[in-house]
């Protein structure tokens, strides 16, 4: 064999070694990435942090500003009433998409403290009326800084609007193109029918959905910076109409969380399965709802609920993506595992899904010699003993268990610090036993562990990373600055080291939008979502500097870009990443015309030689 032959053919063998399952040779990436970071905080969708952002001459950007539903300073624009707030009532005493509009509010009801107000004294309000919002009089968006202006340094908490499966599907319609929903469904379905001191007549909602950050008047100092500097996705979305649970679960595996004994369908304790059927003499308040009643569903059936969605998916000749006897998690449970492997204990009002079977990017990174590592702040008890929240949940402990012994005391002191800091849902894979009884276990880290790899200029190929729940911006406990404060100290830590720079990618979003109102156009790609914007950025030496893009992308995008990047195929033949990239038409750039379909994120890149 001549010598160049030879070279092909080793070249060949390299790569079918390097691509194969289980080989134990990482493939060459495709692209100049060779670390890819992402970074995933809490509940902000794309206008309550990006309704007025004006970006770099020559692009344009669709937002609150933009379509002229509020000016620059944040107030009532000329469409102002596009994004007004109307009263529904429904035709039947049943679940429904086709709400029946009355009449628009004459102001958005009174926002709420709804979580964890003051992160200093980690008081529970619960949810009571925010006084800082009494002279709210608009019915529509508003500057959430002109009722409580934002600190620079430790940010602003407000209430958590509600974000579950149903409502978000009847706030949008599943396209989101009535913006007239937002603050009823909130409003009418509150909290849960399960959870504690809501009732029908009382949720414990109000405007906080239509709040909104103003980057104009100095709101989010930060992500603008990035955004004029890095480039931005004006057409991000979350992959589920529902929580954090469901959506973190979406970004690990393209995919649903089922319920399933032995990697087989089974069915959930009737109290567990999701009826959101108005209950009596109410509006909409739902019967089972939320993380203390029912979220799974089965939509192969017309059950309660499934069967309003399942007929507009029929109208739009969308296929629903429904295995067959299969109940779905869609809102918020409690994983199966802890961090060290063992069984989370069960407690009353405390919800558990069972251990997840379905393909993980985790697995496929592995079995394709990719290292990769899943960062989550909180995880490393032994850590948080000298976290400042720890001797605060002490303080809490003791509070709540005055005759406690130190034993109890110190047990009791854990369990609040980790669900201060510790977010679970945010840990996914920890559900699954592939991964955390088998030898990828390891890969599963604390943030600190991250941080270290950094400054030691070394990090895995991929790396996913949350922050504390303190840091997350997460409505109720924390707060966009606090996010932002996140992330420029990793960012300061990348800049030590110029040559993990110089060949790595950050990309930064959030879970979903946490409820809050945003105008964006939605694709319906199946009965789970897709879920409204959500802010998504890429920070990287090769990032195309000051742009937006308007390719259609959700959390799919992620596990698209990971397998184009490293050579792997789709996780699954349902999963989302086996989509096709949008096709668009010139004049409107924002909605795939071969939907169902989902952007790679390689439009956000320049991969040219420089």
């Amino acid at each position: 064999m001549n010598p160049r032959a030879t070279k092909i053919a080793h070249w060949c063998a390299a790569v079918l070694v390097g691509v194969g399952a289980g080989s134990g040779y990482a493939s060459e990436p495709r692209t100049p990435i060779k670390h890819l970071i992402v970074v995933i905080g809490e509940n902000v969708s794309f206008d309550a942090l990006f309704a007025t952002y004006s970006p770099p001459r020559g692009q344009t950007i669709s937002n609150l500003l933009s379509r002229g539903i509020v000016t620059p300073e944040g107030l009532p624009g000329p469409r102002y009433l596009e994004a007004a707030q109307w009263r529904y009532h429904t035709a039947e005493p049943t679940y429904s998409l086709s709400l029946i509009a009355e009449k628009p509010y004459e102001k958005l009801p009174a926002p709420t403290l709804v979580g964890t107000y003051d992160p200093d004294t980690l008081i529970w309000h619960g949810a009571v009326p925010d006084p800082r919002f009494e002279s709210l009089t608009s019915n529509g968006p508003y500057s959430i800084s002109r009722y409580a202006p934002q600190d620079r340094n430790a940010g602003v908490t407000t209430g958590d609007p509600v974000h579950r499966f149903f409502q978000m599907w009847q706030q949008t319609g599943g396209s989101n193109q009535s913006l007239h929903r937002y603050t009823w469904v909130a409003t009418t379905a509150g909290r849960g029918a399960d959870t504690p001191n809501v009732t029908a007549s009382a949720p414990g909602q109000g405007g906080e959905v239509m709040g909104f950050l103003n980057m104009t008047e100095g709101d989010a100092p930060y992500f603008r910076q990035l955004a004029e500097q890095y480039a931005l996705s004006d057409n991000y979305h979350q992959s589920i109409m529902g929580g954090t649970t469901a959506n973190f679960i979406a970004i690990a595996t393209g995919d649903v969380a089922r319920h399933e004994q032995d990697g087989q369908p089974t069915r959930p304790p009737e109290t567990q399965i999701e009826d959101p059927t108005p209950a009596t003499d109410t509006a909409n308040f739902y019967r089972h709802d939320g993380t203390h009643g029912g979220s799974y569903i089965r939509c192969d059936r017309p059950d309660p609920g499934a069967d309003a969605i399942l007929k507009i998916l029929q109208q739009r000749r969308v296929k629903p993506n429904c295995a067959p006897n299969t109940w779905y998690l869609v809102n918020n449970y409690e994983p199966p595992f802890l961090p060290d492997g063992t069984d989370t204990p069960a407690e009353p009002q405390t919800f558990i899904y069972p251990p997840q079977t379905l393909p993980n990017i985790g697995s496929a990174l592995s079995a394709a010699g990719v290292e990769w590592a899943w960062f989550t702040g909180g995880r490393d008890l032994k850590a948080l003993v000298s976290d400042p929240l720890y001797a605060k949940a002490r303080m809490l402990a003791k509070r709540d268990a005055p005759d406690a012994s130190e034993e109890q005391l110190r047990a009791e002191t854990d369990k609040i610090a980790r669900g201060l800091v510790y977010n679970n849902s945010g840990d996914p894979l920890v559900s699954f036993p592939a991964v955390i009884h088998g030898p990828d276990a390891k890969r599963l880290q604390d943030l600190g562990i991250f941080y270290q790899a950094i400054d030691r200029g070394s990090l895995p190929s991929v790396s996913f990373v949350v922050p504390k729940n303190i840091d997350s911006g997460h409505p109720g406990y924390s707060a966009t600055a606090r996010y932002e404060a996140f992330i420029e100290d990793l960012l300061g830590r990348f800049a030590k080291q110029p040559a993990l720079w110089a060949d790595s990618a950050i990309l930064v979003t959030t879970d979903e939008g946490g409820g809050s109102f945003d105008s964006g156009y939605i694709q319906m790609l199946d009965f789970f979502g897709d879920g409204t914007r959500i802010p998504f950025l890429v920070i990287s030496p090769y990032a195309r500097q000051g742009f937006v893009d308007h390719v259609y992308q959700d959390h799919a995008s992620i596990l698209k870009f990971i397998e184009y990047n490293w050579g792997l195929p789709p996780l699954s033949d349902r999963s989302r990443d086996r989509l096709p990239n949008p096709v668009v038409r010139p004049e409107d750039p924002y909605r795939p015309i071969n939907s169902p379909a989902i952007g790679d994120l390689t439009s956000l890149f320049d991969f040219k030689p420089r």
